[in-house]
């Protein structure tokens, strides 16, 4: 099927479970920035980044998964050299990049206000995406933890072993005598 890897454990797959659950994480992460350091769309001062509502939100997270599943890996291996010389800030400045198209593409629903706006944005969204997502992170360790221990839990592999014994002969025989 449709799945690319785009580094780690994570694979882009859009009909998984885990896929819309961390696009609803950045949704919040993205409404909660832009609520708390965002500005009203039509002030006269509008420095500050700017979204119109929690369905573009969710918009905007899609928009950015996408874009860090296709256009990150490029980016990525173009500015190879940069990324070792720096020891990988420099992916701080690809993820602000990648803020930016996705605010051109977003159009006048999503505004960042330039890339000092997108480098503080995405460093953010991204470390309170990741604060956001623990309790999903936690559920997910403690059912693959119990799996491994609980022979009797349907998802374990060694279920059919555990349950089932080979048939042994207890009954009382007369040749003992």
């Amino acid at each position: 099927m449709f799945s690319i890897n785009i580094g780690g454990n994570d694979k882009f797959e859009p009909w998984s479970k885990d896929f819309w659950l961390k696009i609803l994480v950045m949704a919040i992460a993205i409404c909660i920035v832009c609520w708390v350091w965002g500005a009203d769309r039509y002030s006269e001062m509008n420095t500050r980044p700017y979204i119109a509502g929690p369905l573009y939100a969710v918009v905007l997270a899609v928009v950015i998964s996408i874009l860090n599943g296709f256009i990150k890996p490029v980016l990525s291996f173009f500015s190879l050299p940069v990324i070792i010389s720096t020891l990988g800030l420099f992916m701080l400045v690809i993820n602000a990049i990648i803020v930016m198209i996705a605010a051109w593409l977003m159009g006048d629903k999503f505004d960042i206000n330039g890339f000092g706006n997108a480098f503080l944005f995405s460093i953010i969204v991204a470390v309170l995406s990741f604060f956001l997502d623990i309790p999903r992170r936690v559920k997910k360790i403690s059912d693959h933890l119990s799996a491994k221990h609980d022979p009797y839990r349907e998802n374990n592999p060694e279920r059919e072993e555990a349950t089932f014994t080979e048939y042994e002969d207890v009954s009382d025989n007369d040749n003992n005598d």
